[in-house]
């Protein structure tokens, strides 16, 4: 048994008493990949494929598609891609909005580092420029925290602080 296997079966076992969709499909798995150009990270696929399209983890991660049931104000991981690339403020190349947290709060992952960094979203802190931050952890250190319960709900106390020289400090 692999770390990743453990981890899959402790999140099986979060969510055993919660109705959850059926898992994806490696074909919706591809159209999100293609739609970010980066390969989705194989312990997040294997948690979409094996588990449920979406439902699962801390906060409930969005669905690979469409389910019918939403678990943020994105129906899908496609909608809130595309929602988060403003113009304006766009998201760096790969950071992918993974759970809504609630207040206006993401955790995102990074398809293209080789480790899959986990990122913060939280505009609550400071400002929208500063509202996102990498984390310094890789999606299998953020989901063992989480599933152990030693990351508290909030402000991600992990997160880099934003620039001292910003205005809204």
């Amino acid at each position: 048994m692999t770390d990743d296997d453990a981890l899959i079966q402790a999140v099986r076992e979060q969510v055993a008493d919660r109705e959850l969709p059926d898992p994806a499909g490696a074909d919706d798995a591809r159209v999100v990949e293609q739609l970010v150009g980066h390969p989705m990270p194989a312990l997040l696929r294997r948690l979409y494929l094996e588990v449920a399209n979406g439902g699962f983890g801390p906060w409930d991660v969005v669905s690979l598609t469409d389910t019918g049931d939403w678990f943020s104000d994105c129906a899908d991981v496609a909608e809130a891609y595309r929602d988060f690339a403003d113009p304006q403020s766009p998201l760096p190349p790969g950071i992918v909005p993974l759970m809504d947290r609630g207040c206006a709060m993401w955790a995102l992952i990074d398809f293209k580092t080789a480790d899959r960094q986990m990122w913060d979203g939280d505009p609550t802190l400071c400002c929208t420029e500063h509202a996102l931050a990498p984390l310094g952890q890789s999606l299998a250190e953020w989901l063992t925290g989480r599933l152990n319960g030693t990351v508290p709900d909030g402000p991600c106390p992990r997160r880099e602080p934003a620039g001292l020289d910003c205005p809204a400090r």
